[in-house]
């Protein structure tokens, strides 16, 4: 291990990290919104006027996912649905300066989606509301206009503010072109999306544990629902768990990876860093244990700021964080 790190080390210094070890293409396919976070600076009390602080940044779980990817130097693609409003504008114009390939995403005669969140003093989501209109514009029929562009990528990831339908179609397409689908569940609302379709070739699911329970219809234990899914076609299954850390699961296989305790500034967007960071391991050939640990570690990051993406994250940084919590 301390031999892979030296030469990874010698990489940085060279500036041909990317170049060396990049192999897999990935597409990111999902709602793209206005992200407004409200920080509270008391304890919030229901039925009143809460004092709050206002952050605003472009958001949603599969803009969050490709922003850190982008600054990873993966260079990933999304498709996604932009309004055709000042918003929209902005933020195609951001994506393509910050490398994130978006001309197969749609622009719509509509206005761009938004999430707003209200948070504790501690970070901590108290509650949150999205609007959203890319469900009805990434369809089915859209998607089979871009069958070739889709093709040229090894990884998708999607979350579940797509229609079922198109999640359906999205898995079949994965399976019948040999892709490794990854599908981030979003909400626990969203997530029961996913309890009537076939997953027969999905690659990996990252759900917590209320949104495990919601992809099966039965409720039942834990490993009911996890022998349930790999019975479905599921080959992965990443667990969050919060403060416990995360648990890694395949058929044969289980890892477990604790959190150290930090001090949570706000809690928007960690599971998207986290995954993203799993991928950027992925793509570079690190184990599933390093992978995990890359993961954790922009989360931890991201739990520790305002906002969804760390803009100061680069590959030489990320690894650097990882051994600041993972030392091994």
């Amino acid at each position: 291990m301390a031999k892979k790190d030296t030469f990874q080390e010698e990489i940085y210094v060279t500036n041909l990290f990317t170049f060396v070890f990049m192999k897999k293409s990935v597409l990111c396919i999902g709602a793209t919104l206005v992200d407004e976070l409200y920080f509270c600076e008391n304890d919030i009390v229901s039925n009143s006027s809460n004092p709050a602080q206002k952050a605003t940044s472009i958001g949603g779980v599969i803009s969050n996912i490709a922003q850190h990817l982008a600054l990873l130097e993966v260079n990933p693609a999304i498709i996604t649905a932009f309004g055709n409003d000042a918003d929209g504008i902005y933020i195609k114009d951001s994506f393509l300066k910050k490398g994130i390939a978006c001309n197969q995403s749609i622009v719509a005669d509509d206005t761009t989606g938004k999430y707003v969140s209200i948070l504790q003093p501690d970070g901590n989501l108290y509650v949150a509301v999205c609007q959203d209109n890319c469900l009805k514009y990434i369809s089915v029929d859209y998607l089979e206009t871009q069958i070739d562009y889709i093709k040229g990528f090894d990884i998708l990831i999607i979350d579940t503010n797509l229609e079922s339908k198109t999640i359906q179609w999205l898995i079949h397409f994965a399976k019948a072109h040999h892709k490794q689908l990854i599908i981030e569940p979003v909400s626990v609302s969203k997530a029961t999306k996913l309890a009537a379709l076939d997953l027969n070739g999905v690659f990996m699911l990252t759900p917590n544990e209320d949104e495990l329970a919601a992809m099966c219809v039965q409720d039942i234990l834990k490993e009911q629902l996890l022998a349930s899914l790999f019975e479905r076609g599921v080959q992965t299954i990443w667990l969050r768990k919060g403060a416990e850390g995360s648990e890694w699961f395949t058929a044969t296989q289980n890892l477990a990876l604790p959190v150290p305790s930090i001090q949570i500034v706000d809690s928007t967007g960690a599971g998207d860093a986290a995954l993203a960071a799993w991928v950027f391991g992925y793509v570079n050939g690190e184990d599933e244990m390093t992978c995990l640990q890359l993961g954790h570690s922009l989360a931890l990051e991201i739990l520790k700021i305002k906002g969804a993406v760390d803009t100061s994250v680069t590959p030489k940084a990320l690894y650097e964080r990882k051994k600041t919590y993972y030392n091994d």
